[in-house]
């Protein structure tokens, strides 16, 4: 999952920055809007978890905080 930065479901390389805490960050496909948390040390990949999509249920992401990019 997340091999080389790209979305396991659509192949895409873009995200969008979502809530963060500690060492997670909450990332967001602009491909197909698949979500993952994120943790990284030291600028490697440490776990991912993947997050429900907006439209599954998933939390709004306050757009004030985290804009929407290239739709």
């Amino acid at each position: 999952m997340m091999q080389g930065g790209s979305c396991p479901d659509c192949r895409g390389f873009i995200f969008r920055d979502g809530p963060r805490g500690g060492i997670s960050q909450n990332i967001e496909c602009v491909g197909c809007g698949s979500r993952f948390n994120v943790v990284r040390y030291f600028d490697h990949i440490v776990r991912v978890e993947r997050l429900p999509r907006e439209r599954e249920g998933g939390g709004k992401w306050r757009e004030d905080m985290f804009p929407r990019v290239l739709q």
